[in-house]
């Protein structure tokens, strides 16, 4: 890959996640890499996207503190407006947010997101991991005028079949979303990964492979996917983050809160 000395497949993920956000939108976003990447679109390109944080923190501009919880000081810090959850969820339920930024556990091929558990409910037993759970998740993949969904490309991640719906993306496919009363034109648009994009067919409203990072294969994405994936007639490549990606990136989380382990930018360790 000719941008593995400059930068990481998940810096590259981020940034590509804060593409996808467009000037001037408001960005109902969840704490961890969706902030980061919306941080990082107000950075570079849009610059008066308002960021809207579950606990009722909205700011133009990018947080003076990352947040590592969804009621911390970092939802506040030099917020042109703080006030408290039922502001936050009144916005969505008004048709007032653009995007939901999420994140999650798994995905299946509809979008659908579980940030509950790995096991099923009904049979404690199989549970193996309790996970965080909603928060605002379900009302943001319900509400939001579109969704983007922001995970790791993993085959235990990209599921067939999801141990838990937390998220409702496009459920089982075209007419679910009208048939469980959620509005039917509303729902995710994108899982960003750190192997590329996957964007939903408009007919079928099943994921398919758009666009990969250089040096990623269509066969290695398909080989870390846990459905048949389908894939675009012509796979983009995507293009490499530039300089001003990158340093707006790096400058947002000096402390590497949101790196994983082994994904620290190249030189540091």
């Amino acid at each position: 890959m000719s941008g593995q000395k400059r930068y990481t497949l998940f810096e590259m993920m981020v940034i590509a996640a804060a593409r996808e956000i467009r000037d001037g939108e408001t960005v109902f976003a969840g704490i961890g890499l969706p902030v980061l990447a919306t941080a990082v679109a107000q950075k570079t390109h849009a610059p008066n996207a308002c960021i809207i944080f579950e606990s009722g923190g909205m700011k133009r501009g990018t947080p003076i503190t990352l947040p590592v919880t969804v009621d911390d000081f970092g939802c506040f810090s030099g917020a042109d407006v703080a006030q408290g959850m039922y502001a936050s969820m009144a916005a969505l339920g008004r048709g007032e947010i653009d995007v939901t930024f999420i994140g999650g556990a798994q995905v299946d091929k509809y979008g659908n997101v579980n940030s509950t558990v790995i096991g099923y409910i009904d049979k404690p037993e199989t549970i193996k991991i309790i996970l965080p759970g909603s928060g605002g998740a379900c009302p943001m993949g319900c509400l939001g005028k579109r969704t983007i969904i922001i995970m790791p490309h993993e085959k235990r991640r990209l599921v067939e079949k999801l141990y838990h719906i937390t998220t409702p993306g496009w459920l089982w496919g075209p007419g679910a979303r009208e048939e469980v009363g959620l509005p039917p034109d509303r729902g995710p648009s994108c899982i960003i990964t750190t192997m590329g994009i996957l964007r939903f067919d408009p007919e079928t409203k099943e994921a398919y492979l758009d666009a990969v990072y250089e040096g990623v294969s269509v066969e290695d994405v398909k080989a870390n996917t846990g459905w048949d994936l389908k894939v675009a007639p012509e796979v983009k490549v995507v293009p490499p983050p530039t300089d001003e990606e990158l340093k707006a990136l790096r400058e947002t989380d000096p402390a590497r809160i949101y790196y994983p382990p082994g994904q620290l930018p190249p030189g540091e360790s």
